[in-house]
């Protein structure tokens, strides 16, 4: 990873920073520091001081690096006290902390904890679930959590139980004078991702036994990472390549539309050939960003006798064979 990027886990994985045996503090994920108010001064004509009243800058106490520029008004949500509300509204209810830590160089911090709820199996295949508090001290997002489901086989990652679009469930808590008081959503959240979870792996059931042959495979990948009418260059490599792990990831056999699903996520979590080289910057993508609700959104549209899977399909074929298409993504 790059420096900005910092990622302790408990499991083995591919884009960890360090993999530990067990997490029990801040410190274990790099979490250890605070982050500072400074005041922002301009220079007028590259000389003259002029204090900036109405923004700050947020500074890490350990290296006094600045990681954003915020509203005068703001006041962060220091690390200790994430950990502190995150057990807090968990109280009762058993979860382990598994991983954790930031990006943007702590601009944006992270701790993701195993709350069991029931094991999961899709065609032989084990799943593991977690769910992930996220905030921010850029000023950039209040605080969210969210589930994600990591494949075992092949450590693919995908969010489960989401909202409309793949968003994450926002939490009651922003970042005001009051913010470590306002945790009181948690366990609702927690209720509902669990019966969104039973739903998506009844839905993974359902595309498990739904054949989905070579044509259809690359004509419905082929829409899928093509949003534009015509056909570029870009999204048919990403289509190739998912069809390609469709057949050949592992755990896969090129003939179900699980088998394509798993492909996609098998793509937009381990990165192709290009993106692969940054990989704090496809970590990001894949569990935080586009990529993450991408993954969602492909479960939904592969569904079995889904208007989006057909129409997928059909447009696929058309921006295959004539380079263009007047249907919508």
């Amino acid at each position: 990873m790059k420096q900005d990027t910092y990622i302790v886990n408990t499991q083995q994985n591919g884009w960890s920073n360090k993999i530990t045996d067990s997490i029990n503090s801040v410190e274990d994920i790099g979490l250890n520091w605070d982050v500072q108010k400074t005041p922002i001064i301009a220079l007028l004509e590259g000389k003259y001081p002029l204090p900036i009243d109405t923004h700050v800058s947020i500074n890490r106490s350990d290296t006094n690096k600045s990681i954003g520029v915020v509203g005068s008004g703001y006041e962060p949500i220091q690390n200790t006290r994430i950990w502190d509300a995150l057990h807090q509204s968990l109280e009762g209810t058993k979860h382990e902390v598994v991983g954790g830590g930031y990006t943007h160089d702590g601009g944006r911090v992270f701790v993701q904890t195993e709350v069991k709820d029931a094991d999961f199996t899709v065609n032989g295949d084990k799943f593991d679930n977690y769910v992930t508090f996220y905030s921010s001290h850029d000023g950039s997002s209040a605080f969210e959590m969210f589930d994600t489901s990591v494949r075992m086989i092949c450590q693919n990652t995908f969010r489960l139980a989401k909202q409309q679009g793949g968003k994450a469930f926002k939490l009651k808590v922003r970042h005001t004078r009051n913010a470590d008081i306002r945790f009181e959503n948690v366990m609702q959240h927690l209720e509902d991702m669990f019966d969104n979870r039973r739903v998506a792996y009844q839905k993974l059931n359902q595309i498990a036994e739904t054949p989905m042959a070579y044509p259809e495979m690359i004509a419905w990948a082929t829409s899928f990472f093509n949003k534009s009418n015509k056909l570029s260059t870009v999204s048919s490599n990403k289509a190739h390549e998912a069809r390609r792990l469709a057949i050949s990831g592992t755990g896969n056999n090129g003939q179900t539309s699980y088998d394509m699903f798993n492909g996609v996520t098998e793509l937009l979590t381990h990165g192709d050939r290009n993106t692969s080289k940054d990989r704090s910057a496809v970590w990001r993508s894949s569990e935080l960003g586009a990529g993450a609700i991408q993954k969602a959104d492909a479960l939904d549209q592969l569904m079995p006798n889904s208007l989006s899977r057909s129409s997928h399909i059909q447009r696929g074929f058309e921006l295959i064979n004539t380079g263009e298409t007047l249907l919508s993504a």
